[in-house]
């Protein structure tokens, strides 16, 4: 399916029976996966009924575009967690994001002697790395360092980035990711939290997605982090000769299926 290119995973069954098997399973573990299901459904039966009263039928792409910009307009409009109930099949390879849409991909590394870091990298649609980042720390925790990698994205926020259709910011820490959801959650109906005041800044995008992602998928924003226990760096459209071959190595091989 055309959508599970941009890393968004949407179950495809044989049969009837299997299918509300499976949707039972998936309404406990990954509710958003349900979400994403029924509006596929949906769009596809619409796509082919205007087909059929000579209307003109979307592309594939289009449909998927679509889809993804409507499974989470009902619920929470800063943010939408992705499940971790992938197959493993599908948590090998980087995915980009849809057409118009920039991936932020975050990480952090912990040493034993509490020597630390946080990294992460921009991409567009087509896997082109706009802007890579890394910076020390010193810390005990990598729950709270991965945290403080997704909040330090603000500061490499660039103002035309607020154009683009939408923004997937994606990690391979669950606990964060959930951590980020419950967070936001709360705040619906309580007072500001701290996390969710140093994420007010992502209210500007027209829609914001969390997606807990596999370690194999989060190869480039690993080794930003790495590099970082070393010294801070940023690396833009102007400073791209500079990228240390360790980074541009993982990047030319995650953009080469792009190609």
């Amino acid at each position: 399916m055309e959508i599970q290119k941009w890393g968004i995973y949407v179950p495809v069954f044989e049969s009837l029976k299997g299918c509300l098997f499976e949707l039972k399973r998936l309404s406990i573990t990954a509710p958003n996966v349900i979400r994403l299901y029924c509006n596929s459904v949906y769009i596809n039966w619409k796509n082919r009924n205007e087909g059929a009263h000579g209307k003109n039928a979307k592309s594939i792409s289009s449909s998927a575009a679509e889809l993804v910009s409507t499974a989470f307009s009902i619920s929470n409009p800063l943010i939408a967690s992705w499940g971790a109930n992938l197959p493993r099949k599908f948590q090998n390879i980087w995915h980009p994001p849809p057409p118009g849409w920039i991936k932020i991909n975050v990480d952090a590394a912990l040493l034993t002697s509490y020597n630390a870091s946080i990294g992460g990298c921009f991409r567009d649609d087509k896997g082109r790395l706009l802007i890579a980042f890394g910076e020390k720390r010193t810390h005990w925790d990598i729950a709270t360092l991965e945290l403080d990698a997704v909040m330090t994205i603000r500061k490499f926020i660039q103002p035309w980035m607020l154009e683009c259709k939408g923004l997937i910011l994606e990690g391979d820490n669950l606990n964060v990711i959930k951590f980020i959801q419950n967070s936001l959650n709360k705040a619906k109906w309580q007072s500001y939290n701290r996390v969710q005041k140093n994420l007010l800044f992502l209210a500007d995008f027209n829609k914001v997605l969390f997606i807990h992602a596999h370690r194999n998928c989060n190869r480039v924003a690993d080794m930003c982090a790495t590099l970082a226990l070393e010294n801070n760096f940023y690396f833009d459209s102007s400073s791209f000769a500079s990228i240390p071959p360790s980074l541009t190595s993982i990047l030319k091989k995650e953009c080469e299926p792009l190609l």
